[in-house]
């Protein structure tokens, strides 16, 4: 029987759609840190549940190749099965050997709140004293501002009039827009048509087609020119504090606001004479172009000052603690996570106001609205109070699930092992660590060709690493199997990573074992390569299914024709003698999306267990079939 054909999918979707919706609630582990494309855990859990009943054993070796986020590990080490997990970067890898790590709850609470303690200065830089209150400033909100070319007046760059509702009531009839001509912020009722500045009168009509034409053309209020805004964006960046959001501090009745700031607020961004250790040039790539393009040069400039101090400090007090050093790593995990809040690349949300990652929606912010969190304030996305809270959450529901008691990090460079608890491993997949044989099953999802940038989007955790003195170099990002123009790495190139990685799985494979993989794409190219890489694996492709995969309320998927679902595929591998596997199809297949999957999954299984055919053509009859009207998937589709 195949692992597949044992789990129930329609049961197991309804579980996947609630949980995605607040993955920290169900997974707390899930908090420790950042990576993309972390497929659910409770999919993960099945899959290996399915495992278990079908090698009838309670303990086997699960292998995850491209880890990335580590869910596959999180789930076998629940399990308590044995767990090999390998990624090219240090980022994911060496914070999922911290995850794994136990720690004493207790212990890092004591410890987190030392370290709070001895920042207690850093944090008083954002307090003012109003009457007999003291209120802490929580996120600085500033807008870009830049020079017509055509008349030499000052244009702030508000891509859209409305820049925040004023508060998250749910009944908030209120708002904050910005004008163009002046950088003034007015307050009005969120759904006017149109509004007057306070400050210099300008009148300003909001439609969606202003909103719609200021993403790509600015246009100049002191005179009748319009202008690209990448034709804008050349010079340093200059930035405007145009809102502020603040607490009172100390009280027994908590209050927030949202308001514009006043003389005397902790607003200004004072840097220091001497560069930062973090000066380091931001090298050329298909994600950080974008840096590149918005004035950016070095990484430092990504920050405040005040955020640069508070990271800095934090992460020299960890090694002066008189606590073991599993208590220091998840302490530093949890402060490296901070730097995704980048106060001059981090949007704000303005219908439901907070402030949103860096890389929130898989690519490097691209906003000339953006937002400084105070990272030591008790409120707020991101800050340092809250990941030590969400660090020791994920801690305790590791505890009380029995996470195993040893785990080991390693380089994909050492020495082939026996593996015991959980190996990390950290280096290209072409090389695993694994003997011949040991792994009963191979669960992973390979990168989604060119969707994400893995390595480009790590940089900015790298850097910090590098400075904390956890990486040693910058990691080779020529091994990634990903495309990218600015490396030069094509689709064909891809498939030939993919390949040589599946082909090592197989090595470590035993003769009864399984690959399962989760994949899905736009591109008719992606599963070209995938198709290929099977092929070159000698792997056959015995049962389907579709699940459901990701949010779609997540700020990257709103709004946009993504794929919410995965395409699961089992294979097992091809003997010398071709045996014809029966093909198995699980799950009910309604929607478009779903039918797409099914349909390239069917093809997909045709090519590589034929070894023939076109799969484009495949894909067409298959989707004809299921009497799907639409394709979703084409060359070179998005």
């Amino acid at each position: 029987m195949t692992l597949i054909r044992r789990i129930n999918w329609n049961n197991l979707d309804r579980v996947v759609v609630r949980q995605q919706r607040n993955r920290s609630a169900y997974t707390p582990a899930i908090s420790f840190y950042r990576w993309w494309a972390r497929r659910p855990h409770s999919f993960a859990g099945r899959i290996l549940d399915a495992a278990q009943k079908e090698f009838r054993r309670e303990s086997f070796l699960v292998s995850d190749p491209f880890s990335g986020g580590g869910t596959v590990a999180f789930e076998a080490a629940r399990r308590g099965l044995k767990i090999y997990a390998q990624d090219l970067y240090p980022w994911p890898s060496q914070s999922l050997a911290t995850a794994l790590t136990p720690a004493a709850p207790d212990e890092f609470k004591t410890a987190a709140a030392v370290v709070l303690e001895a920042l207690s200065r850093h944090r008083e830089a954002y307090w003012t004293q109003m009457c007999e209150h003291k209120w802490e400033t929580t996120h600085v909100i500033r807008v870009r501002s830049a020079v017509c070319p055509a008349c030499s007046k000052r244009i702030f760059l508000f891509r859209a009039p409305l820049i925040s509702v004023a508060s998250r009531r749910a009944d908030e009839s209120n708002a904050f827009f910005g004008c163009s001509a002046c950088g003034g912020v007015t307050r009005k009722s969120k759904d006017v048509r149109f509004f007057k500045c306070d400050h210099c009168c300008q009148r300003e009509l909001i439609t969606t087609k202003t909103i719609k034409n200021r993403m790509t053309e600015i246009h100049c209020p002191h005179c009748p020119e319009s202008f690209l805004l990448s034709d804008l964006l050349l010079d340093t960046p200059e930035w405007q504090p145009v809102l502020l959001r603040e607490q009172r501090v100390l009280s027994a009745y908590p209050l927030a606001r949202l308001r514009t700031p006043e003389k005397g607020d902790p607003i200004e961004d004072v840097r220091d004479k001497d560069h930062h250790s973090l000066h380091i040039k931001i090298t050329e790539g298909v994600e950080t172009a974008a840096l590149k393009r918005y004035g950016f040069s070095f990484w430092d400039e990504l920050y405040t000052q005040r955020q640069l101090d508070a990271i800095t400090a934090a992460l020299k007090i960890v090694p002066t603690l008189k606590v073991g050093e599993p208590i220091k790593q998840h302490l530093r995990l949890a402060i490296l996570g901070t730097t995704e809040m980048a106060g001059y690349i981090c949007r704000w949300e303005r219908f439901h106001p907070k402030a949103l990652e860096a890389i929130a929606n898989h690519r490097f912010s691209r906003s000339t609205i953006t937002v400084e969190t105070n990272l030591l304030s008790t409120s707020g996305r991101g800050t340092l109070p809250q990941r030590f809270k969400a660090a020791e959450k994920a801690l305790r529901w590791m505890c009380a699930k029995s996470y195993p008691i040893s785990t080991t990090h390693a380089r994909s460079s050492g020495a082939r092992r026996i593996v015991e608890g959980a190996l990390v491993v950290t280096g290209s997949s072409e090389r695993q660590l694994l003997t011949d044989g040991a792994a009963h099953l191979v669960f992973t999802d390979p990168p989604y060709h060119d969707d994400v940038q893995y390595g480009e989007l790590a940089r900015l955790f790298h850097v910090w690493m590098a400075y904390a003195g956890q990486c040693e170099k910058a990691p080779d990002e020529r091994k990634e199997a990903t495309p990218n123009a600015s490396r030069g790495i094509t689709t064909r190139q891809y498939e030939k990573k993919i390949a040589v990685c599946l082909l090592e799985s197989r090595r470590t494979l035993a003769s009864t074992g399984r690959l399962v993989l989760t994949f899905h794409n736009k591109d008719l190219k992606a599963w070209e390569a995938l198709a290929g890489a099977l092929l070159h694996a000698k792997f056959d492709i015995v049962a389907l299914a579709t699940v459901a995969a990701e949010n779609s309320a997540d700020h990257s998927k709103r709004g946009k024709q993504s794929f919410l679902s995965d395409l699961v595929i089992e294979c097992r591998t091809r003997v010398y003698r071709r045996r014809s596997w029966q093909l198995k199809v699980s799950g009910q297949v309604r929607s478009m999306e779903r039918k797409n999957l099914q349909a390239i999954g069917l093809a997909l299984a045709e090519r590589v267990n034929s070894g023939e055919g076109n799969l484009e053509i495949l894909f067409k009859k298959y989707l004809k079939d299921l009497k799907a009207k639409r394709a979703l998937i084409s060359r070179g589709g998005r």
